[in-house]
């Protein structure tokens, strides 16, 4: 389907504007959420360092070592647990009030051995702290049931070859006091999970129940990483300083990406607005453009149709009003020398209608001139012939003859130069035509006029499709044709002529083969001039019309006719007819 202009230049640019903003909210999509991404990880990190140094910072370590420093507590330790029972129990009481739910607070020796204890939350016998350390250790969490707990422990002697001593232990529960969490929640925007575990493994936890670790590659990771547990996720691993726990903090994919489609929500209306405003003004400009290019093209057609007084109504002072106004000075001289060349023509036309007039009459008085005396030479050498041929030497009786043979040629040509010049006037009556009934018509006649040649002259006649147009002219071309053929052919023992037809796209080509003496192909173009030959007299009879008739009837039925052809391998003559005649 052709589309005009007016209909390509919208749409053009409707693709084009559509691209730009699909472009456009790609591009856009991908940074904003590149910016989310990336703050996002910002505040992963900040998260994970306030909640490293919320753990780290805490006062349960530094109040560990306090107490493996108190007097009553180093001498209960030095004597193993021999003196000074009261005085440590005390000292241990005055650390907290709550070890029956919060803390458990134990007294052992270097073996491991619990000497004294306070609070129920009772402990696995294990030492997590050694002698030689100055600063109190974290173990790793524990868990019990569906608590987790840690160790932290000081010793109160540098080694063990010191007068006795032991270790101070403590047991505490994990977790985060409300305004803690109040705090991080705060600074996470309410998004962020925390989740706190072993640096090796299980056990972990959300400050509110116990979770699976995180796998090892998010554990081993120095970046933001990505991960799916209850959903894809974006999470930061962070060790603990002097513990053997870390930190993860995650934030859910889907609120990374959620600016991103917001910015979806909110442009993508804002882009198809923006295309359709562009291709109602694409449109209507393409309309303002083209209208006056389709008037000018519609005049055009008019005038090529012959409305020459056809005219483009001017509207603008642009260049299209320009363009407008110079068509409509063309059309104008178009129009004046249109009339002038009709008027040219007609009176060309009447003077040709006069000149052939007068070259008919002539062609017919200078025929009908030439008849009378060609007749009396004629008639007076067949006289003398006939009547006084005893009289007449032998070289007399020659000269007559050469006399009769020359005006019975003189003759036939002037018969065949009026059949010629009768063409040019002959009405054309169209009628479909049996090609193959007229063919064998005509090959019967030339078979009688030769009976001597009835062995020695093949005629074979194939299928001929039926024509449009004057049966009476096609039936002169196909006998000029066969006659050709026959008089070329009458030196071979055994002559033969084929008639036939093959399509060439949507004309059908007849044609007329021979293999008689054929022809030079480069004299080609003189085979159908008006007495053109190209063999002597005294090789072939004839007049050199008879082409020149078959070449004027053809263009007249609208066709075309040439020849193919070498000398003595035969010649093929072809000829086609325009549809409808």
């Amino acid at each position: 389907m052709k589309w005009s202009i007016q209909r390509k230049a919208p749409l053009f640019v409707t693709i084009l504007l559509l691209a730009v903003a699909i472009a456009q909210l790609s591009i856009g999509y991908g940074e904003v959420r590149q910016s989310s991404r990336a703050l996002a990880d910002t505040r992963l990190r900040f998260v994970d360092s306030v909640l490293v140094q919320l753990l780290t910072s805490g006062p349960a370590g530094a109040r560990v070592t306090a107490i493996a420093k108190d007097t009553a507590i180093v001498t209960f330790l030095r004597s193993g647990g021999q003196r000074g029972r009261a005085q440590a129990l005390e000292a241990l009481r005055r650390v907290t009030s709550d070890t029956a739910s919060n803390a458990r607070l134990e007294l052992r020796d270097f073996s491991g051995h619990l000497l004294m204890s306070t609070g129920q939350f009772a402990f696995a016998d294990s030492v997590i702290a050694s002698p030689g350390t100055d600063s109190a250790r974290i173990g790793p969490l524990l868990r019990r049931d569906t608590t987790l707990y840690f160790g932290i422990a000081a010793a109160t002697a540098a080694s063990r070859s010191e007068q006795g001593g032991g270790i101070v232990q403590q047991v505490a529960r994990v977790g985060l006091n409300e305004r803690t969490r109040r705090t991080l929640t705060g600074l996470s925007g309410g998004e962020l999970a925390f989740l706190l575990g072993n640096a090796t493994g299980d056990p972990w936890t959300d400050f509110a129940s116990i979770v699976p670790a995180p796998p090892q590659r998010v554990r081993a990771s120095t970046t933001p990483t990505r991960y799916e547990r209850d959903e894809i996720k974006r999470v930061l691993a962070q060790a603990v300083p002097g513990t053997p726990w870390m930190v993860v903090t995650e934030v859910p994919s889907r609120l990374i990406i959620a600016p991103a489609r917001a910015y979806l929500r909110n442009m993508v209306p804002i882009a198809a607005l923006i295309v359709l405003l562009g291709a109602v003004l694409a449109r209507w400009g393409s309309r303002l453009f083209t209208t006056p290019l389709r008037d000018i093209t519609t005049a055009a057609e008019a005038i090529a149709r012959g409305q020459l007084e056809t005219r483009v109504h001017v509207r603008r002072d642009d260049e299209l009003g320009s363009l407008a106004r110079s068509f409509n000075i063309m059309a104008d001289q178009v129009s004046r020398s249109q009339h002038r060349l009709e008027d040219e023509v007609a009176e060309r036309t009447q003077a040709l209608q006069a000149t052939n007039t007068e070259l008919e009459s002539f062609s017919y008085s200078v025929s009908h001139d030439l008849r009378a005396p060609l007749r009396a030479i004629h008639g007076f050498a067949r006289i003398l012939l006939e009547d006084h041929n005893a009289q007449l030497d032998p070289e007399a009786q020659r000269l007559l003859g050469v006399i009769d043979q020359n005006t019975r040629r003189m003759g036939q040509l002037i018969d065949d130069l009026l059949a010629f010049s009768h063409l040019g006037r002959t009405e054309i009556t169209t009628r479909t035509v049996d090609m193959n009934a007229l063919t064998r018509t005509v090959a019967d006649e030339i078979r009688r006029i030769e009976p001597e040649r009835n062995g020695a002259l093949d005629i074979q006649i194939g299928a001929l499709p039926v024509a449009r147009g004057d049966r009476d002219l096609l039936r002169q071309v196909m006998s000029n044709l066969l006659q050709n053929a026959a008089k070329f052919t009458r030196g071979r023992p055994s002559a033969r002529i084929e008639v036939g037809s093959r399509p060439d796209g949507k004309e059908t080509v007849y044609y007329v083969k021979d293999n008689g003496a054929g022809f030079d192909p480069r004299f080609a173009d003189k085979l159908f001039g008006v007495f053109q030959r190209l063999h002597s007299t005294d090789q072939f009879d004839g007049t050199g019309v008879g082409l020149a008739i078959v070449k004027r009837i053809v263009q007249r039925h609208g066709g075309r006719v040439w020849a193919e052809g070498q000398v003595d391998q035969g010649a093929t003559f072809y000829f086609t007819l325009a549809e409808g005649h």
